[in-house]
């Protein structure tokens, strides 16, 4: 029998973790705050090559900035390459119906119509991951659902489209245990953790945690089987 293997490529895998604002949630007593850096170390362990991780907060997260340096991250890809976006930090949601990242000091922020242009203008793969920690961050989700597109995305989001989200990590520490195939979320006992168990499971998270509804949709391209990962002690997940 052919072991278990996730469905994505560390080698050929793009990652940008942007955080903006997130000294607004730092814990002084809690040394492990920064989860936003915490999963953009776990790719690297992964095996994804360092040169494609990004990891940008704050005055490296500028807009100008993002506009400039992102279109030549996503060109080097192919059709098979896995795109991963994760956000922490503000959310907002303006009158013009459109969400944005929102930076701390700069005048403007970036939309997410500009996120999805520079993705479709520049990205030669196919899999789009995103990811978002924030307010009104189910507008992901939401625009997912409309786009025509070619695109294969899924988006999975700490809050929907029209409530604030909690300070707290409580949704990137799912989407963490789930990287890290912890055993609680393969709910199928497959010996895997799928994007939909773990959509699943931030759904039931938040809501029992936070008191707060997640969000999550994708494209008929990005099944939700798509394997995370591989559960990493099996034995302890059958005896469930």
């Amino acid at each position: 029998m052919a072991k278990k293997a996730a469905d994505w490529d560390p080698a050929n895998t793009l990652v940008l973790v942007l955080g903006l604002g997130l000294e607004d949630w730092a814990d002084p007593d809690d040394p492990t705050w920064r989860r936003h850096a915490t999963l953009a170390d776990f790719f690297r362990k992964s095996g994804v090559p360092a040169d494609q991780v990004l990891l940008w907060e704050d005055d490296h997260g500028r807009p100008d900035r993002v506009r400039r340096k992102l279109p030549a991250f996503l060109q080097n890809s192919d059709e098979d390459t896995l795109f991963v976006f994760y956000y922490a930090g503000h959310g907002s949601k303006e009158e013009d119906d459109d969400f944005y990242f929102c930076h701390p000091t700069a005048d403007e922020s970036l939309s997410q119509t500009e996120l999805f242009q520079l993705i479709e203008d520049n990205f030669n793969g196919y899999r789009v991951l995103l990811l978002a920690d924030c307010c009104h961050s189910g507008s992901l989700a939401r625009e997912v659902e409309t786009r025509e597109t070619e695109y294969y995305y899924a988006a999975l989001t700490s809050a929907t489209s029209d409530i604030v989200s909690t300070g707290n990590w409580t949704f990137t520490d799912c989407v963490l245990g789930a990287l890290r195939g912890e055993a609680s979320l393969d709910t199928d006992q497959d010996g895997t953790v799928s994007f939909g168990e773990l959509c699943d499971y931030v759904v039931q998270q938040m809501r029992d945690v936070e008191d707060q509804p997640a969000d999550f949709q994708a494209t008929e391209g990005f099944d939700a089987s798509f394997r995370l990962a591989i559960v990493r002690d099996l034995a302890r997940a059958r005896r469930r």
